[in-house]
């Protein structure tokens, strides 16, 4: 994988990577170096293009671009990794739109998710600063609902 320009911020290089990653995957599945640097190309003036659109004041622009991001990383029932949540774009996902694809969350997931433990998650639900659901964990919504209550530095 070519080397993430040093000037992006840490949004920035972790879009960058992820759609560096997709070139060198179709490049490997398909053996064709001239395709697949045409969408590696283009794919990097996309990445711009969100890590943009991810600094936007406008919510509804920030939670369409992430929806996209994430959907596309994470296709169908691909899981997220929790560690993901503490990445540069994990935690703008989770303080915009939450869990994208899911209701409810693990305490484990949300605990990711805000940076803290499972069992304060627990703790959290139980004093009722974040909602439990009816089939176990947190809502995804409580979840983003505290990260915009509680911003992190």
């Amino acid at each position: 994988m070519s080397d993430t320009p040093a000037e992006l911020d840490p949004l920035d290089q972790q879009i960058y990577q992820e759609f560096e990653l997709i070139g060198w995957r179709l490049e490997l599945l398909t053996g064709d170096q001239g395709l697949a640097d045409m969408v590696r190309s283009s794919l990097s003036q996309a990445s711009a293009r969100y890590a943009a659109q991810l600094r936007s004041d406008d919510d509804e622009t920030v939670a369409e671009a992430v929806l996209d991001l994430v959907t596309n990383l994470y296709p169908g029932d691909t899981p997220i990794p929790d560690d993901w949540w503490t990445t540069p774009l994990g935690r703008l996902t989770a303080a915009s739109t939450g869990h994208p694809t899911a209701e409810s969350v693990t305490y484990s997931v949300g605990g990711a998710m805000l940076g803290i433990d499972s069992g304060a998650v627990e703790l959290l639900a139980r004093t009722g600063q974040l909602d439990g659901h009816p089939d176990g964990g947190v809502t995804s919504v409580s979840v983003q609902q505290y990260l915009q209550a509680h911003p992190r530095p």
